[in-house]
């Protein structure tokens, strides 16, 4: 793969996150090496360095990297060819909060994959009670629901929560990255490009840092572009509603946090921001140790929020967390299409969500929520209080809290929880 990375970043505190990125090659072939786009060079640009990456060096970071897979009640066919664009040397744990009869054909149709392809995977549902006693007993009560009063438990909804599942599995069993791709991708082949990026970005940004210290590094993906069938035609619109509003107000929070930093030197602002909603993202696992995860779609935004509270704030920042944390924003080439049937209110809950991490940050000015406020209460009536003010989302402590040797100790009591699946020669990749 080739990238074009630029010079520009926004940067407060240890947190550098890097203006949006392209992929100029899908395969860049046996060359690895950085070169400056010059004159002559397709859209050229004065600061910006081409990089490619071998084959060896994307499947160094595959073979350590897990790729979530949080599914509810997916189309078993869309769901075939998510799992389909998935490299192979990448490890797949599906996260599933189906009904029980879907959840069977999950497990099913993913066995039957892996099986074919000589891997292995590891699947696992939110609704298991073994489950959520193994999060409640290593210290992560709050994941945790009782059902309707009964003596039994459950990991609460949320995609959120799946991705904290998720996360939790890969640390167990070795992985050293971890992306996420949603189950409702229509294109293998969009999917595939997906799991390169993060491949190829966190490679860059783990071996491009100054620092003495090994970076904490997150891969952020912006689609090319999101069709739409408008007038029996297909148009290839370049950002969906819902980003075009958080990424907005995301970048009023960023330039505001670092211009109030810029007179001590801790800070500098630009409108960088593409991916506040990035569905697909990747990053290394101890930086997922340390961050605090959102319930349901808050999840994304908050992640860029919590970083800079955890890495950037000197309010937050101790030196157990004083490693430079490297976020890249990188463009695909494939279009995105995915299921469009989910309606306006989808969209809608995915904006005040995501507002909602943002208006309720401490980093936040006064002027910015009452500016805030004003706009969801004219955009988003019902989904704001009467004065504007959107529900606060839940908000985990870190994975890197829980007690992973209990966690593991009660996954083995109930082995239903978690179900490795596929080709059994293969269980040395675990």
């Amino acid at each position: 793969m080739r990238l074009t990375i630029g010079s520009n970043s926004t940067c407060f505190g240890n947190v550098e996150i890097h203006e949006t990125s392209q992929v100029i090659e899908l395969d860049a072939g046996r060359r690895t090496v950085a070169i400056n786009a010059g004159a002559g060079a397709p859209n050229p640009t004065a600061t910006s360095t081409n990089v490619a990456f071998s084959q060896s060096e994307i499947h160094s970071i595959e073979s350590k990297l897990a790729i979530i897979v949080p599914c509810m009640n997916e189309d078993p066919s869309i769901l075939d060819g998510v799992l389909h664009g998935i490299p192979h040397e990448c490890f797949i744990i599906l996260v599933s909060n189906s009904n029980p009869s879907n959840f069977q054909a999950e497990r099913e149709l993913l066995t039957k994959f892996c099986t074919a392809t000589e891997r292995l995977a590891v699947i696992a549902h939110q609704g298991n009670e073994g489950l959520a006693q193994a999060f409640y007993t290593a210290g992560m009560p709050d994941l945790v629901i009782d059902c309707s009063g009964a003596p039994t438990y459950r990991i609460r909804n949320g995609k959120g929560e799946a991705m904290i599942i998720g996360t939790a599995i890969a640390k167990l069993i070795g992985k050293k990255h971890v992306g996420f791709i949603d189950a409702d991708n229509l294109v293998a082949g969009a999917v595939h490009e997906y799991c390169k990026v993060y491949a190829a970005g966190l490679r860059h940004a783990l071996h491009s840092s100054k620092s003495s210290l090994a970076p904490h590094a997150m891969v952020r993906i912006k689609w090319n572009s999101k069709p739409k069938v408008q007038d029996g035609k297909l148009v290839f619109e370049k950002s969906g509603r819902c980003s075009r509003v958080v990424n907005k107000w995301m970048n009023r929070l960023s330039n505001e946090i670092h211009m109030s930093n810029v007179e001590n030197g801790n800070g500098t602002g630009l409108d960088v921001i593409e991916t506040a909603n990035a569905g697909e993202h990747a990053m290394t696992l101890d930086l997922a140790m340390k961050l605090r995860f959102a319930t349901g779609y808050a999840v994304e935004p908050f992640q860029l929020i919590n970083m800079w509270e955890r890495f950037g704030s000197p309010a937050f920042t101790s030196p157990v967390v004083s490693r430079d944390v490297q976020v890249l924003q990188i463009e695909t080439r494939n279009p995105h299409f995915h299921d469009v049937g989910k309606g306006n209110e989808h969209i809608e809950q995915m904006q005040v969500q995501g507002l909602s991490a943002i208006y309720h940050s401490e980093l936040a000015s006064k002027h910015l929520k009452e500016e805030l406020r004003a706009y969801m209460k004219d955009k988003f009536p019902n989904a704001v209080n009467n004065e504007g003010v959107p529900e606060q989302a839940r908000v985990y402590p870190p994975i890197g809290t829980m007690n992973f040797e209990v966690f593991e100790a009660e996954l083995k009591k109930n082995p239903d929880a978690m179900r490795v699946v596929g080709y059994l020669q293969s269980v040395c990749q675990i």
